[in-house]
């Protein structure tokens, strides 16, 4: 049987494709940053790298961002066949003074937590409820496609704990949808399996799947059934821009406009959106599993860790530790009020039982 032939297939566009979007544009900035703000000339000596470093810290950059382009200029070096002056003994050295100087502890993103999921959610379907009361169509089109696209936008973003860069990056030709019964009730279900051929931890493109089954509640696979009956679609990007009149882009949603949307819906069900970026939904899934005692392996493969300190990273329960045991303490230690039966609890910040 003769195979089909791919047209199109190229060096450029296939080592293009092997590079991650991301990363790409990211490199292009500090070439443009390099070149056209430091005045530098490329390819770069050790000493101008180390005078880039200084330059840029100057300017008020950020020592984890000057650490970033560094390491993509050293990058750029080995693309083009160049030495690559970040691995001399200088840049090194002044790389690590300048974070022994000026390093800050980082900002993290505040978690989304469960009940911030259920509020988002609420805000969607009362949002596509409402919008089958209007009286204009297309206002009507456009309402329920962006409401039903953030709920499954945020539901698969959550329980997958995808990047932002993932869920952008999503086709329809990537999901497989279908029927399976539960195994305590036997009753039929539907399930979802989502499959990335490439994402940032899976460096060498093999490509990783998770299964999800039908959930009782903020259900991922329920919304993402939902959202392609909206869309009518089994081919091209899962989430796109929705324009004013209900009309659905071609183009995937650019990675640029996520925080923009979930700022938008996270504000739409009444919470601060202050603090909340686009690794909030990854960090919220992460608590949510530790807080319910899931194995640390488990969530390692689920969330495609590789090293435990990736999986520390994005956890909070283990910096208020202090706090959490001396809750206990207090609960052990505090005098008996009288009449009481149980110790006086003076010190629960959590506001659960201590014991």
């Amino acid at each position: 049987m003769e195979r089909p032939r791919r047209e199109g297939v190229s060096v450029e566009a296939l080592k293009e494709a092997g590079l991650r979007q991301n990363t790409l544009r990211a490199a292009d900035g500090a070439v443009r940053h390099f070149e056209d703000t430091f005045g530098g000339l490329l390819p770069a000596s050790p000493t101008a790298m180390a005078d880039y470093i200084a330059f840029s810290l100057e300017e008020g950059l950020a020592v984890s961002t000057v650490g970033q382009r560094v390491s993509l200029l050293g990058t750029w070096h080995e693309e083009m066949g160049y030495p690559n002056p970040t691995q001399d003994s200088l840049v090194k050295t002044v790389l690590k003074g300048a974070r022994s100087r000026y390093r800050k502890a980082p900002k993290k993103a505040v978690p989304m937590s469960r009940d911030h999921l259920v509020r988002i959610v609420q805000a969607c379907d009362d949002a596509i409820v409402a919008a089958a009361q209007l009286d204009d169509p297309k206002l009507s089109l456009a309402q329920t496609r962006s409401s039903g696209r953030d709920k499954a936008f945020f539901l698969l973003g959550f329980w997958c704990a995808f990047r932002s860069d993932e869920l952008v990056n999503l086709r329809w030709e990537y999901l497989t949808f279908g029927e399976g019964r539960d195994a305590k009730t036997g009753r039929p279900i539907r399930t979802l399996e989502v499959f990335l051929p490439a994402s940032k931890g899976d460096r060498s493109a093999e490509g990783r799947s998770w299964t999800l089954h039908e959930m009782s509640e903020l259900c991922p696979v329920t919304a993402l059934f939902d959202w392609r009956a909206a869309m009518m679609a089994d081919e091209g990007p899962v989430f796109v821009k929705v324009g004013r009149w209900g009309h659905a882009s071609d183009a995937p949603f650019h990675i640029n406009s996520v925080l923009e949307l979930m700022k938008r819906a996270i504000a739409r069900a009444g919470i601060e959106a202050a603090g909340f970026s686009t690794h909030s939904l990854r960090r919220g899934f992460a608590n949510h599993a530790i807080e319910r005692q899931t194995d640390m392996r488990d969530l390692m493969d689920w969330v495609k860790w590789k090293d435990i300190r990736s999986a520390v990273a994005y956890l909070e329960a283990n910096q208020r530790l202090a706090n959490t045991l001396s809750e206990k303490e207090w609960a052990i230690t505090a005098p008996m009020e009288a009449g009481s039966a149980q110790p006086r609890r003076i010190n629960n910040l959590s506001g659960r039982d201590p014991t």
